[in-house]
């Protein structure tokens, strides 16, 4: 009998929001800069147009089925949630995918949209402190946001807690709903030689001995306030430092309530001399320090995924993390997990600089978990996601 051939998928037409690969690192301009340079290769048939800020190193791909529109608008500014045809044009598009959690208005092709969160719904104090403009921000946000889940053609969770935390606010986006995890890029990996690269790490951060590490913007949600607290208060080895690298001054703004300038509150809690803040490190630097951290430290209240916390265990650093659903789903007993007290936090950090077996036990656990994540896989879950969400509009 002769075997039936398998017809070829049909090509789509892709237009994909890519404002957020910008000079600034940022999760999500992860996230988006590995399907752009995954997705044109995996189906060279199909067509990829790109919205791209003007900040951003130019162009975002150069495989020959691609092209892109060059938008000055905002990402998340109004002209995004009332006219975004009018940013870029549509006409023969099959699939728009907004890839950073809103759905403007208006949209006419198909959609398929990511949603990394529903913090801005759940919890918006946590998103950036509370001030003046956080009612317009959660109108805005809550606007675009409940679009999505009402009428995107598709939903990417990035994790199974953000899809529950879907279905609990939108019980009918439950059945286009698709879970696709992030992967991991290859750079993040365990080092040759831990030893050299904990010292090289030291001289780039001016300091001796071991240190801890948080990585992070300075938003409530992120909790680097307690992390400061819960090591002020630890009594651990004269020789272990805490790395912070963040957003320095992110909470200096007025009228800001719920986010503190991280170098002031370490001074006011006695530790200034012990707490490190680096600045302008290279993407090689920043891999080096997490590879000889003695730990990351993922202290976080809300969580849609944590990719610190997996980009620390690929490179075979043990991880401290809160007890939240989206961190125990990613680690997956990769990490010791803390409630979210204070006094909890500073016996972790105790235990985790003191207990070679646990440290040990956590690096293999860790690698294990990392090698399930792959943004190759994730790419081709979204492409087959772009044909099924054609298909259905």
């Amino acid at each position: 009998m002769l075997a039936r051939s398998v017809p070829a998928p049909q090509p789509v037409r892709v237009s994909i929001d890519c404002r957020y690969v910008r000079e600034r690192p940022s999760g999500i301009g992860a996230y988006v800069r590995a399907l752009v340079d995954r997705l044109p290769s995996l189906d060279p048939a199909s067509s990829f147009h790109f919205w791209a800020d003007p900040r951003a190193p130019r162009p975002l791909s150069v495989a020959p089925n691609t092209s892109e529109t060059r938008v000055s608008a905002a990402a998340n500014g109004l002209a995004t949630l009332a006219l975004p045809s009018k940013l870029v044009d549509l006409e023969g598009v099959d699939v728009l995918h907004a890839p950073f959690n809103i759905l403007g208005r208006g949209i006419r092709c198909a959609t398929v949209v990511t949603i990394h969160d529903l913090m801005w719904l759940e919890a918006p104090a946590d998103a950036e402190g509370l001030s003046l403009a956080t009612p317009f921000k959660a109108a805005f946000y809550a606007d675009g946001i409940r679009r999505a889940l009402r009428h995107a053609t598709r939903l990417v969770a990035i994790s199974e807690a953000t899809a529950l935390a879907i279905a609990r606010l939108e019980p009918s986006a439950l059945a286009r709903v698709r879970v696709i995890p992030h992967g991991i890029e290859g750079r993040f990996r365990p080092p040759a030689d831990r030893e050299a690269t904990r010292q090289a790490a030291l001289t780039r951060l001016g300091i001796q001995g071991r240190y801890l590490l948080v990585v992070g913007q300075n938003t409530p949600s992120k909790n680097h306030g307690a992390v400061l607290e819960a090591f002020a208060a630890a009594r651990l080895p004269p020789d272990v430092s805490l790395v912070v690298l963040q957003r320095l001054y992110a909470g200096r703004r007025l009228g800001v309530i719920g986010t503190r300038p991280l170098d002031r509150h370490s001074t006011e809690l006695g530790v200034r001399g012990r707490v490190v803040f680096p600045r302008n490190l290279s993407d090689e630097s920043l891999v080096s320090i997490l590879q000889g951290a003695e730990a990351l430290v993922q202290f976080s209240r809300y969580e849609g995924f944590g990719m610190p916390a997996l980009e620390a265990a690929a490179c075979g650093t043990p991880v401290v993390a809160s007890d939240i659903p989206a961190l125990r789903e990613v680690l997956c007993g990769a990490a010791l997990h803390v409630p979210l007290r204070i006094d909890a936090l500073s016996r972790a950090l105790e235990r985790i600089t003191t207990d070679r077996e646990l440290t040990d036990e956590l690096r293999a656990r860790g690698l294990e978990r990392a090698r399930q994540h792959s943004w190759d896989r994730s790419a081709r879950l979204h492409l087959e996601l772009y044909r099924e969400a054609a298909s259905a509009r």
